[in-house]
């Protein structure tokens, strides 16, 4: 056994020095692999955490209301409607992010200390502790909300996962404002790091998984190789001592030509050339020449390889900042289609994308003129049928053809008459096929392995590119929607509140106040209300009329009429504009402010007809103090209770 390990010097065997070799350095691989994926994809999660808290927290901030909220000075507030109201308020956006563990409003006192004003937690948040009550102080704030908190203006996100008392996230703050735009307190909003600690958990299994499995298998293959390497250099040994011994007559059989083949054959010859040293050393000479002619042209052949490597190495760099500056799929595709052409040369580049039914790959981006012609009539082809491209689509696998001539997949496309090679590679999301990137030459043989290795890494930065295109389309269209459902909210809100309100305006008109009890119908003041711009007009007198919008939503129009014909100056207008956005947003607190008090008394209402009904204690009382509450509460109405008749309830 001991034999087996070391040689007679007592140094370790070369079998085992490669089987050692191949454990470092498939360890340092399986380490650098593991170690890489679990920073790169730690990153990511961050990134998209500190996103989604950004977009919460934003709106968050526009969701509070800043009058209302200043009104909460004291603990006893807690009871008061507006903090209800609030809370309420913030409790329903948190509940629409499953992500959200708490959302929190905050000022800071005299001393620069920061306490919560309205706290709203989560269910599994509410297990380990209550929500902060009015007036607390927030004792382990982190070092960004404690540098920022006297100076915020716009939302920040933490670098890091931050822990607290309160528990492990990630977090995000942003001012929210009075009316009169004074800055009335801070709001957080915290964002679970379960995503980024199940992430974690998973590339430490897979690494310690790739360890358990690699390690038993990379010693076997390092002992095989070592044994197979190592026994002709043996027998080499032998053969050389025999040599020394002053047998001139050994060779070295050894039938491969591999790099021990050759060692043997190198020995044969050296044993050959000390019998004939002389006779032989103008050959050796020659030889040697030819031997540094071939290698200064392998090394013409590398630099021209590595000159080729270097132009698609920068078209991967310029497809980067690409990918980094397009978000519309629609001017990526292309770009990336024509980057891939002028800097690897080739005639046609085509991106093809998956049909929904997955059955179709359809040509998506190209940028030769043939390319143009298919691309007009919806080019496609059928997945894991005819076609390179199919054939990709359909296997997930990379594929060459050096003469599409000879090729049985080839597709021979009439737009393309000059394709002599052509290769395709997947666009993978993972093991997601999504498409397939194409490209043919008019050159023979003009793929390499290579080439296939750069384009793959190609294709995979361009998948990422269509995913974020259409995650970034998606969330477009979701914000959109959301604008709209908020501006229906509002028209609906408002149309209800001027149907309760008996004026629909004030008319000043240099001498008094009067109340508008009909719409006006001049038709810049028509116009503005319907496209909600601003509208001017001149003719015996200067009229503008400017909408009052809140959010986009036109809740009415504020008309100005000169006396004279005049031109109104740029200040002027600003001034007219300015008025119109403060008047949108006071009387959406005044109408806030309106349906809280009205809830408010209808809420106090019953509740003091429920107590007065709960104090009775027979059915007499109770029916008999039913009926005088609710005609206290609804003057004018006649009120019948009754209770069923006995024969009636037994059926």
């Amino acid at each position: 056994m001991k034999r087996f390990f070391l040689t007679p010097q007592g140094t370790p065997r070369l079998r085992i020095r490669v089987a050692f070799s191949f454990l470092m350095i498939g360890s340092l691989m399986a380490g650098v692999i593991t170690f890489s994926l679990y920073y790169v994809i730690r990153a990511q999660i961050i990134s998209q955490i500190q996103q989604r808290a950004l977009l919460a927290v934003r709106i968050a901030a526009n969701q509070q209301d800043g009058d209302l909220h200043s009104t909460l000075v004291s603990p006893d507030d807690e009871n008061n409607p507006a903090y209800t109201a609030i809370k309420n308020r913030n409790l329903q956006l948190l509940q629409a992010d499953p992500g959200i563990t708490s959302i929190y409003t905050m000022r800071l006192d005299e001393n620069g200390n920061i306490y919560f004003v309205v706290d709203v937690v989560g269910k599994d948040l509410s297990l380990l502790r209550g929500p902060a009550s009015l007036g607390e102080f927030y004792p382990d704030a982190s070092d960004l909300l404690l540098g920022n908190a006297s100076t915020l203006t716009k939302a920040i996100v933490e670098d890091q996962v931050y822990e607290d008392s309160w528990g492990e996230s990630l977090s995000a703050y942003s001012p929210f404002y009075r009316s009169d735009g004074q800055i009335e307190g801070i709001i957080g909003v915290d964002i679970s790091a379960a995503a980024l600690r199940a992430a974690e958990e998973e590339i430490r299994n897979i690494g310690f998984l790739i360890m358990l499995i690699g390690i038993p298998a990379l010693i076997l293959v390092g002992l095989v190789l070592g044994t197979t390497i190592a026994r002709p250099i043996e027998n080499i040994s032998q053969s050389a001592e025999r040599i020394i011994a002053g047998d001139f007559s050994q060779e070295v059989q050894y039938g491969l030509k591999d790099e021990v083949g050759q060692l043997a054959e190198t020995f044969n010859k050296m044993s050959d050339q000390l019998r004939t040293l002389i006779a032989d050393l103008e050959g050796r000479v020659a030889e040697r020449t030819i031997a540094l002619t071939g290698r200064s042209e392998d090394l013409e052949k590398l630099a021209a390889q590595e000159e080729r490597r270097a132009s698609q190495l920068q078209a991967i760099a310029q497809v980067s900042t690409i990918i980094s500056t397009v978000q519309n799929a629609e001017d990526l595709l292309p770009r990336i289609t024509k980057v891939i052409s002028d800097q690897f040369g080739y005639y046609h580049v085509g991106i093809f994308l998956l049909s929904e039914d997955r059955r179709q790959a359809v040509l998506s981006a190209t940028n030769s003129e043939g390319g143009q012609k298919m691309l007009a009539r919806n080019h496609s082809l059928r997945v894991g049928a005819a076609g390179i491209v199919g054939f990709v689509t359909g296997s997930g696998a990379p594929r060459i053809a050096l003469d599409v001539g000879d090729d049985a997949f080839f597709f021979d496309n009439p737009d393309l008459p000059d394709t002599r090679s052509e290769m395709a590679v997947p666009l993978r999301l993972g093991k997601k096929i999504i498409g397939a990137l194409d490209v043919q030459s008019e050159k023979a043989a003009a793929f390499s392995e290579s080439d296939a290795e750069l384009l793959s890494v190609l294709a995979d930065q361009v998948s990422v590119a269509i995913e974020n295109a259409r995650t970034f389309e998606q969330t477009k269209k979701s914000l959109i929607e959301a604008q709209n459902i908020y501006r229906q909210y509002l028209r609906t809100q408002w149309t209800e509140f001027e149907k309760d309100e008996k004026g629909v305006g004030y008319k000043y008109n240099l001498s008094k106040l009067e109340t508008l009890d009909n719409l006006q119908d001049a038709q810049e003041i028509l116009d503005a209300r319907l496209s909600g711009e601003m509208k001017m007009v001149r003719d015996d007198a200067s009229r503008i009329a400017v909408p009052i919008k809140l959010r986009g939503e036109v809740i009415g129009v504020l008309s100005l009429k000169a006396q004279s014909n005049r031109n109104w100056s740029e200040d002027e207008v600003d001034i007219i504009r300015a008025v119109a956005e403060r008047v949108a947003i006071a009387a959406e607190n005044a109408r806030l402010v309106t349906e809280t008090q009205r809830k408010a008394a209808k809420e106090e209402t019953i509740g003091q007809i429920t107590s007065k009904i709960s104090s009775s204690v027979n059915m007499r009382n109770i029916l008999q103090t039913t009926v005088e509450e609710l005609g206290r509460a609804l003057p004018g109405s006649e009120i019948v209770i009754q209770l069923r008749e006995q024969d009636n309830q037994a059926k």
